[in-house]
């Protein structure tokens, strides 16, 4: 049986976009319904058939021309922001999208966005993607000053900040695929510590040129049939996905004083690395076992009160095993130091990536989005099978 502790972070507020999904609601139809969210790369991005081709070793070519996609990465309500229609063509997709977010995650949470002016919220983003700093700076024009202000993903964090006038701590975080995540973990320990009463967490990643899909091909790492098959024995690499998500989060026992509605809590979280391992990305079973039992540490959980994972689970035929492994281990671990025994098929475990694709910077908070949903709505969600 859970108990809430001091240390408990609730989760007060959601709002996302992502592959087939313009908000949660429609994110959990997608997920109830089993729908795959994958296709080919749109037109309005770039001409796939350009850039395609099925044998890997052929120069500037990508064995995937698949992804999941955000309708609408476009557009931009300049106006509500008091935005010029000038400096809006020059911001990355990824800060205007987190701009208009953020007032939906506000309100989600149900707080006018003009109620926290000058309070002390924090702003911790996930961000890793630089695809329109490629294209801006690629484009033959003058350059301007909103160049700089525009396409730095620096920005995306502070310009929730500056527009909605937060005064809390206000943090990208680049680590990659685990980019949210750790943007969470940052969070909750800022709350712990009381360096903010509330925070804004998420990720964000926009799809805008192929050359990240072609480097990602020549290094092996997406799937030529364009499927993530998580813990699959056909899985064969990943397909890259898009997509942004923001949840907002207060001290369990502040926001109930505040009368705050309450999704779910964050009860523990843990960073590390996987030091010297076969290359610069290979995961370490040992160090993720570690970070796995650490998170359970930090929340004061046996794994016997864990009924389902979210796993990383990105359909490589290396990670995925390893992953499942660092797991197991540490599962084994946690139940010998509480001294409990658990049983067979004890938990299930998933991954959204299947249905939306990899959505590297925003892929941890999609998680957590979809964690919610499957816990707390009915009827139970669909089974993709790959």
């Amino acid at each position: 049986m859970l108990t809430d502790t001091p240390d408990d972070i609730a989760i007060i507020g959601m709002a996302c976009r992502l592959p087939g999904a313009p908000d949660y609601e429609a994110f959990w139809r997608a997920q109830r319904d089993g729908r795959f969210c994958v296709d080919e790369v749109p037109a309005d991005r770039w001409r796939w058939q350009q850039y395609y081709s099925p044998r890997r070793e052929d120069e500037n070519k990508t064995v995937s021309k698949w992804g999941g996609f955000m309708a609408g990465v476009d557009l931009f309500d300049a106006a509500l922001f008091r935005i010029s229609p000038r400096e809006a063509e020059l911001m990355d997709p990824q800060q205007r999208i987190m701009l208009e977010l953020a007032w939906s995650c506000f309100e989600d949470a149900g707080y006018a966005p003009s109620g926290l002016r000058g309070s002390d919220m924090g702003v911790y983003l996930g961000v890793c993607n630089f695809d329109y700093k490629m294209q801006v700076e690629r484009a033959p024009a003058a350059i301007e000053a909103h160049m700089s202000t525009g396409v730095h993903t620096t920005l995306i964090p502070n310009r929730i900040s500056y527009e909605f006038d937060l005064r809390g701590p206000s943090i990208p975080f680049d680590t990659a695929c685990s980019s949210s995540l750790v943007a969470l973990a940052e969070a909750v320990h800022a709350l712990r510590r009381g360096d903010c009463k509330s925070a804004l967490v998420g990720g964000v990643s926009v799809l805008l040129n192929p050359t990240h899909f072609i480097s990602f091909s020549k290094a092996g790492m997406l799937s030529p049939r364009g499927v993530c098959r998580s813990f699959d024995e056909g899985a064969d690499g990943y397909v890259r996905g898009e997509g942004a998500g923001l949840i907002m989060l207060k001290p369990l026992q502040q926001a109930l004083h505040d009368g705050d509605k309450v999704y779910g809590l964050v009860k523990g979280v843990a960073v590390n690395h996987g030091g010297k391992v076969a290359t610069v990305t290979s995961p370490n079973p040992f160090a993720q076992a570690r970070c796995v039992e650490l998170a359970l540490r930090d929340a004061g959980l046996s794994p016997a009160a864990i009924q389902y994972i979210e796993a990383h689970g990105t359909g490589t035929p290396k990670g995925d095993p390893i992953e499942m492994h660092a797991l197991t281990r540490a599962y084994a671990s946690q139940a010998k130091a509480h001294g409990v025994a658990l049983p067979a098929r004890s938990c299930a475990i998933g991954s959204v990536k299947t249905s939306i694709g990899h959505l590297e910077a925003a892929a941890g908070i999609a998680g957590i989005i979809k964690v919610r949903e499957v816990t707390y709505t009915s009827p139970e969600m669909a089974v993709i099978s790959a």
